[in-house]
């Protein structure tokens, strides 16, 4: 589908750095050194949303697995706490 080769290719592109290259032309006797800078192909603005969401989703997956494993289970009718014993002189 175009929207899950979009998607892949937005999570590819966080995982590029920004580049800095630079070449030597040779012109006749002289070399002229050029720089060329390329930046993310995407905007910092949307790596912050791509991380919250995930972010979003991570908490909601631990929540459901947490909720199933420890919250679920029905309380057992005995109470884990009891009183120490103590001796009563008359």
């Amino acid at each position: 589908t175009k929207l899950g080769c979009k998607s892949i290719s937005v999570l590819l592109s966080l995982f590029t750095e920004e580049t800095e290259a630079r070449r030597r032309v040779l012109r006749g006797r002289r070399t002229m050194t050029r720089s060329y800078k390329r930046g993310l192909p995407i905007p910092a603005w949307a790596i912050i949303v791509a991380v919250a969401f995930a972010n979003l989703l991570v908490g909601a997956i631990l929540y459901a697995v947490m909720y199933r494993c420890i919250l679920s289970k029905a309380a057992s009718s005995q109470n884990s706490y009891t009183p120490a014993m103590t001796i009563d002189e008359p």
